[in-house]
């Protein structure tokens, strides 16, 4: 009884994990930015944590130049996963190796409901 129950719900559990965040589909330029939760839209489901989630970022994140460049990048990742927002947004400077310095930059990508 026990087994029939499990089969009867899996294919339930498999489609709700295979699913895409719903909502219509935005581009780049839709999607908002922001620093904390607290200037961002009360309602949302959160898509994935960028830059800091990963065990590649024990080895390095990608940098950018200036805020500016990160804010698009972050923008076009967030567009491409089925997000209309990032919360949380921040870049920090990194040194560089030869006296330069670059930003390393992470946020939250959600979907405002």
């Amino acid at each position: 009884m026990l087994r029939r129950l499990f089969l009867a719900i899996l294919p339930v559990l498999i489609a709700g994990c295979a699913s895409q965040p719903a909502g219509a589909p935005v581009t780049a330029d839709q999607v908002t930015v922001h620093e904390s939760v607290a200037s961002a839209p009360a309602n949302f489901r959160i898509i994935k944590r960028l830059q800091v989630d990963s065990w590649i970022s024990a080895i390095g994140v990608p940098s950018y130049g200036s805020q500016d460049e990160a804010v698009a990048a972050f923008k076009e990742k967030a567009a491409n996963m089925g997000g209309n927002g990032v919360i949380n947004f921040g870049c920090y400077a990194r040194p560089g190796f030869f006296g330069g310095s670059s930003l390393a930059c992470n946020g939250t990508v959600v979907r405002f409901l």
